[in-house]
C-alpha cells in the first residue's frame, strides 16, 4: 500500500439533505479516478457507501463512509455523510476529521432543513466549504 505524507492527503465531507446526490457523487468520483469499475445505483443497493443492510432496504446513509481514492500523487478521502437530521452526528463527527465541507443542494428543492442543519455545523467547524447545486 502506498504511503502519503499528511501533506498528499485531502480529506472532504459531503453534507446535506437526504437524497441531494451525495452517495452517487460518491461512486462517480471513485469511477472517473479508476477505483471501481462502475457507478452503482441507490435503487439497486449497488453503491460503494451504502453497504450496511439497513441503508440498502430503507435507501438512505445511516452511517457516515469513508472512501478513498487517488489523483496526481494525491490520497482523498470521501466521507459520504448521511443526509437526515436523525443521524447529524455522523456528520458532525465527520467535519471534525475533514479539511473541506462540500454542501449538495437539489436544484428543484433549493435549501432544505438538512442543508441548513449541516451548513451550521461546517461553519461552527470553521471549514472551508463550497456549494454544489445537483
Amino acid at each position: 500500500m502506498k504511503e502519503y505524507t499528511s501533506e498528499n492527503i485531502r480529506n472532504f465531507a459531503l453534507i446535506g439533505h437526504g437524497g441531494s446526490g451525495k452517495t452517487i457523487f460518491t461512486d462517480a468520483v471513485l469511477f472517473n479516478s479508476g477505483a471501481v469499475t462502475r457507478i452503482g445505483r441507490v435503487e439497486d443497493g449497488s453503491t460503494v457507501s451504502d453497504y450496511h443492510q439497513d441503508e440498502i432496504d430503507r435507501q438512505i446513509s445511516i452511517d457516515a463512509t469513508l472512501a478513498t481514492t487517488e489523483f496526481k500523487d494525491l490520497k482523498f478521502n470521501i466521507l459520504d455523510t448521511p443526509g437526515y437530521t436523525d443521524f447529524s452526528g455522523e456528520v458532525f463527527s465527520s467535519l471534525r476529521v475533514s479539511d473541506t465541507a462540500i454542501l449538495f443542494l437539489k436544484a428543484v428543492e433549493g435549501v432544505e432543513v438538512g442543508s441548513e442543519l449541516v451548513w451550521k455545523y461546517a461553519a461552527a467547524a470553521q471549514l472551508p466549504s463550497m456549494i454544489v447545486i445537483n
